[in-house]
């Protein structure tokens, strides 16, 4: 009887610290996880708080109506503020999935699966808007210049990234390279007649 104590002493206790472990692992990965849709969470937030409401208001009016910008008053410094306002959304967003993507060695777990469909219809939005909206600025002033490069090509890499995240061939297409070729562009908005800019607005108190 004492031989067989001696023997399973150390077995319980090598199962206890076997159990002891994989407890510990589990609220780990749970913790882990738990961190990991917080970060999710704030990354999908920046696209729809209020600000960002506005901002994609104010270029998705232009965009979607097909209206030029107005090169008086204030609109076309509005329009700028907003352009790369949600340039800068996109490259934080782009950054904090790259540091997702590299806590787990480039797999899709379940925090950048929930990442990319909650901001696959906001990428592939802005695959079109962004290039038309430079347009319109380009167009309402050629003298002032929009020097966004480093933030497009930022917006690029998160477009290029997203679209091996999806089996779907549509919205692979969507998340395609944009083209200025509009009879090959997914964009409704290209159906859309041009119209004409809106009276220029001016600071309140402003002489006309």
């Amino acid at each position: 009887m004492g031989e067989l104590l001696r023997v399973a002493a150390p077995v319980g206790s090598c199962i206890a610290a076997f159990a002891a472990l994989v407890v510990t692992s589990l609220v780990w990965r749970r913790s882990r996880l738990a961190a990991r849709l917080e970060v999710v969470r704030g990354l999908h937030a920046e696209l729809i708080s209020d600000s960002a409401a506005k901002d994609r208001h104010t270029l998705g009016s232009l965009h979607w109506q097909n209206r030029e910008i107005n090169p008086d008053g204030t609109e076309r410094g509005e329009v700028m503020c907003a352009y790369f306002a949600m340039l800068w959304r996109f490259e934080r967003l782009h950054a904090g999935r790259k540091v997702l993507l590299k806590e787990v060695n480039g797999r899709r777990d379940v925090a950048l699966k929930m990442l990319d469909e909650q901001v696959y219809t906001h990428v592939a939005e802005y695959v079109c808007t962004f290039p038309v909206i430079k347009d319109k600025l380009t167009e309402s002033n050629r003298d002032d210049r929009v020097f966004d490069g480093a933030y497009v090509k930022t917006f690029d890499q998160l477009r290029a990234s997203l679209v091996d995240s999806f089996e779907d061939p549509e919205k692979k297409a969507r998340l395609g390279a944009h083209t200025n070729n509009t009879e090959k562009c997914n964009c409704k908005c290209h159906e859309v007649s041009a119209k004409p800019p809106l009276p220029a607005q001016r600071p309140y108190g402003a002489s006309v």
